[in-house]
């Protein structure tokens, strides 16, 4: 289960959903977000017809992917944590609707702000029997293209008659997100969901554990991680992978355990830059190791496969659907904020835990670092797995890690001395431009459109600026700060109102961006801002921009209607040669076509629905071919 050179999973599988399934819902949470993983998600998520690597870089399979699936995700993520993205495209639009930003409260124990932590999936599938199948997926990894290694839990859950209190703290967390919810509809979905959560039960299938807990941190006083042995009972045998450490709670680990004198009982695996925050008597009962240098700098020995050189092709959004789900990132955005390249490191991300109390073993799993931010203050999401250590123990855990035996030629991991350990470094670059951005996005920002007849306008306002740039006069604080449209070049600095003239349609968005710059280093981030205003035509000149002749309406129609067959002519230039439309491929597209309709008429009638809103949409762009609509009118009587 825990060996990195077998056991890699691959994200988009385990969001693909089931034979003969289909998505319904899914809610899912991430402290920092890539907009392109985002729609790496959507196409897992969306589609169900397998389609091969080269229609994923169309345009037309994207647009649909995330048309497809706008209405039916809800994606959660920390405010102010949305990646740069280096190429900004105008299908970010359609993202708008699936994003929801967590703001937590200020705690007097925290330095800055809590953090909203969790790594999450709830998933609802549904198929054309009105059958039900839930999956759970509980990861340490955050939706971006970052690199570092991460766990991922995931079970299905099906329903039943009789009702089940298993799924009470999976609720309490769906009840604390659906308060940032700012779409009623998707608020309601929600609801569904929770109401059904006390008929599903999630199983475990065949494997070691026996139990099951979910624990939601943060979320309100009835759930604490802190009521659990990790944290509460004396300890046989304790492992901790966590990547970012605090002092307290090492220590408290390692008092727990100081009766028992055998150093093979309990590991650490962490970050060599961690280690300077502990001392060695706060550890001394532990074996600690850390990710061999050759890992760190590129991975290609553990995976058996060039990673440099398949991260170097990493640059279109598509590819994340293929995505190894062992690769994470740093708990922080890059101050670059630029999608990884080949040359960046990577490290452990991953935080488990395993401990014995007598005969019972329990692993957590999730995004809970061993950490005093993480235990005091973030909201966090947990999985607690139960069984006998006869069925699994410490020693198989460890014997999946190593790769065999400790310390043997397979490991990825090398022995730690603490007394060679450097001192704890100064404060990482862009820590300070990163608490501006904190206090920025917990202003009251909003914006409104206005359109003079042929330029569309857009007025940013902050309703606290004056309270803000008075706490940066007190602190003697010197920034340059700006904010931009996502989709736009206009930049301007920030003030309490600013105005974004002569704009176009597609440069409409709710996202922004916010940069924040001294005398030596700037940081970039993406926020979402409510906005009013936004013109109901948005989307069609979106659509229009992209299904722009008639070689792309017969593909969009093709690849509605699941036709692989067109969709590898077009693309290979069989049928367009590389030339636009023309009569000859049209004769040729249209029979071809009619086939699929009619098996789309017997026994998925919800087809033509796309077909009509295609049809609406672009009734006046000259690009539906001839006799196209008579084919569909004559569909469109019979159903």
């Amino acid at each position: 289960m825990f060996n990195p050179k077998e056991n890699r999973q691959d994200y988009g599988s385990i969001l693909s959903a089931p034979p003969n399934y289909e998505l319904d819902f899914a809610i899912g949470t991430t402290y920092s977000l890539d907009l392109d993983s985002l729609v790496g998600a959507s196409i897992s998520l969306g589609l169900r017809e397998e389609t091969d690597t080269v229609l994923r870089n169309n345009p037309i399979f994207l647009l649909e992917a995330l048309r497809a699936t706008g209405d039916k995700i809800a994606l959660f993520c920390q405010k102010g944590n949305i990646h740069l993205p280096s190429n900004p495209t105008k299908l970010y639009i359609l993202l708008e609707e699936m994003v929801f930003q967590v703001n937590t409260p200020k705690k007097y124990d925290i330095a800055n702000y809590p953090s909203f932590h969790p790594k999450f999936w709830l998933i609802r599938f549904t198929n054309e029997n009105g059958e039900v199948r839930y999956r759970i997926i509980v990861l340490s990894r955050n939706l971006t293209f970052d690199r570092s290694w991460d766990i991922v839990f995931s079970m299905e859950g099906k329903k039943k008659n009789e009702k089940t209190a298993k799924n009470k703290n999976l609720s309490l967390f769906l009840d604390y997100l659906k308060e940032f919810t700012t779409d009623s509809s998707k608020k309601d979905k929600i609801n569904q969901i929770m109401e059904e959560l006390e008929y599903i039960e999630f199983d475990l299938e065949k494997g070691p554990f026996e139990d099951f807990d979910f624990i939601p941190i943060g979320v309100g006083e009835e759930v604490s991680i802190k009521d659990y042995p990790l944290f509460n009972k004396p300890l046989d045998n304790l492992i901790v992978m966590s990547p970012f450490l605090s002092e307290e709670v090492i220590r408290d680990f390692n008092e727990r355990i100081t009766w028992n004198k055998n150093m093979d009982r309990v590991y650490m695996f962490t970050r060599a830059e961690s280690l300077s925050k502990l001392s060695p008597e706060d550890c001394d009962q532990f074996k600690i190791y850390v990710l061999k240098d050759e890992i760190v700098d590129g991975e290609s020995i553990i995976s058996g496969e060039d990673i440099t050189e398949f991260l170097s092709e990493v640059d279109n959004f598509e590819d994340i659907a293929e995505y190894d789900i062992l690769q994470d990132e740093s708990e922080n955005i890059p101050t670059n904020q630029e999608s990884p390249d080949a040359n960046q490191k990577q490290d452990i991300h991953a935080k488990i835990y395993l401990i014995r109390c007598g005969e019972t073993v329990e692993i957590y799993l999730g995004s809970l670092n061993a950490s005093h931010n993480a235990l005091n203050g973030n909201v966090e999401f947990m999985m607690r797995l139960k069984t006998n250590y006869r069925k699994y123990n410490m020693n198989k855990f460890l014997n999946d890690l190593f790769c065999g035996e400790e310390g043997g030629p397979e490991s990825p991991f090398q022995l730690v001395d603490m007394n060679k350990i450097n001192e704890s470094p100064e404060t990482e670059k862009g820590d300070d431009l990163d608490s501006i951005i904190k206090e920025i996005v917990r202003l009251n920002l909003k914006s409104e459109i206005s359109f003079d007849g042929e330029f569309y306008k857009i007025d940013l306002t902050a309703d606290d600026f004056d309270n803000f740039e008075n706490k940066l006069l007190e602190n003697n604080s010197k920034f340059n700060i700006s904010f931009k449209p996502l989709l736009s070049e206009k930049e301007e600095e920030f003030k309490e109102k600013i105005i974004f003239e002569k704009l176009n349609l597609i440069q409409l968005s709710e996202f922004f961006v916010i940069t924040v710059k001294n005398d030596e280093e700037s940081i970039s981030r993406v926020v979402k801002i409510e906005t009013d205003g936004i013109p109901d035509d948005r989307e069609k000149d979106l659509i229009s921009s992209i299904v722009n002749d008639k070689t792309a309406f017969i593909r969009y129609v093709a690849f509605l209607l699941g036709d692989n067959d067109i969709l590898s002519a077009l693309e290979t230039g069989i049928l367009n040669n590389g030339n636009g439309f023309d009569l000859q491929p049209q004769e040729v597209q249209l029979p071809a076509l009619y086939e699929k309709m009619l098996y789309s008429a017997c026994y998925d009638k919800d087809k033509f629905k796309e077909i009509e809103f295609l049809i609406q949409t672009l009734s006046d762009d000259d690009v539906i071919p001839e006799g196209f609509e008579d084919l569909y009118n004559t569909f469109k009587e019979v159903i």
